[in-house]
């Protein structure tokens, strides 16, 4: 379709430009006209055959370099060029009128060419700095509308405590965590910096973090997406999290406390899994009996001190003398402290 529109555009102009050069020439008025118009609309025909080719294979290599190049590069060196050939533009105005005849209009063509030519060069390889200083982001979005518009209904952002706390697989595998998984690419990264620390401990709290996330992806329900916006305007991985949280319109999973507090002050809601872990133990009111083994003592003389299967410690009341027994207690009270829920209870003679 594209070749031929072109050469019917080609044999009307030759056809015009025939009809023109036959009516100046010598030839009979009239007759020169048609045998111009003819012979002008036979020549297009052909050529523009040609043309239309060459211009669609010209149009067809440009389109791949734009299909190979980024998006953010083409945006900045477009801006990069037109502010280049207008300054450019302005320079080269007192050579058209200082250079005599209409020599001076193509010295300014080329200055101009040369100006919009190598202001996009420059700020195509500048790209990334160049919209930093404007506040945006060299990486699009993956999910650039908030989630909850389209197929899937909501999504949380995981940041790197929640990865390697390793409570979300029994969550996942449950069925209670049905949300879609974000993982930032900024996260990842800093999670393959911990796993290739020279500390045991972190790398290996590193390692098992990505294995996580392979066993999230392979063996469970769970949609787990890698987004890949960096937000280089903001140098702290949480302060990226907040942003990219308000952008995206999703919640934190989290089991840092500071980053959740920050992140609710800003309007992110924050899920934290200590919390989750904590509204989930069973509750126990004063005069119920639960079986436990004392493991040792505790800080009051005749105290003892025994475990649920939850972790929930248990200090019992004149269970000093019996450490490493098993034996029912009846519970007495409880009290919320900074580590989590801790009961009293006292020995059950009965």
């Amino acid at each position: 379709m594209f070749v031929e529109i072109t050469r019917l555009f080609i044999v009307f102009l030759a056809t015009a430009a025939g009809f023109a050069l036959g009516r100046g020439s010598g030839v009979e008025p009239g007759n020169g006209a048609v045998v111009g118009a003819t012979l002008g609309a036979c020549i297009g025909y052909v050529a523009g055959g040609g043309v239309g080719r060459l211009l669609r294979r010209a149009m067809g290599s440009v389109e791949a370099q734009v299909e190979r190049t980024p998006a953010s590069r083409l945006l900045a060196g477009t801006v990069g060029a037109l502010a280049a050939g207008m300054v450019t533009a302005l320079l080269g105005v007192p050579a058209v009128m200082l250079l005599p005849g209409r020599w001076g209009w193509p010295v300014l063509g080329m200055l101009v060419w040369i100006g919009v030519y190598y202001g996009y060069v420059v700020a195509g390889r500048k790209t990334e700095e160049l919209l930093a200083l404007a506040g945006l982001s060299t990486r699009p979005l993956v999910r650039t509308t908030p989630y909850g518009d389209g197929a899937e209904s909501s999504a949380v952002l995981l940041d790197t405590s929640s990865i390697m706390d390793g409570r979300l697989l029994p969550l996942a595998r449950s069925g209670f965590l049905r949300d879609a998984l974000l993982v930032p690419r900024f996260v990842l990264d800093e999670l393959q910096g911990i796993a290739d620390a020279q500390d045991p401990i972190r790398r290996r709290k590193g390692r098992s973090g990505l294995e996580l996330l392979d066993v999230l992806r392979t063996e469970t329900s769970v949609r787990l997406h890698i987004t890949d916006d960096e937000l280089p305007e903001h140098p702290e991985v949480d302060t990226k999290l907040i942003v990219l949280a308000k952008r995206l319109g999703v919640s934190i999973v989290t089991t840092d406390s500071a980053l959740q507090k920050v992140a609710e002050l800003q309007g992110v809601q924050c899920m934290n899994l200590h919390r989750l872990v904590d509204g989930l133990r069973p509750q126990f009111l004063p005069g119920e009996t639960v079986r436990i083994q004392l493991e040792r003592e505790g800080k009051e003389p005749g105290q003892g001190v025994g475990f649920l299967d939850d972790g929930t410690m248990v200090v019992v009341t004149g269970g000093g003398a019996r450490l490493g027994q098993e034996l029912d207690v009846r519970i007495t009270g409880g009290t919320e402290t900074s580590v989590g829920r801790m009961l009293f209870a006292a020995v059950n003679d009965e």
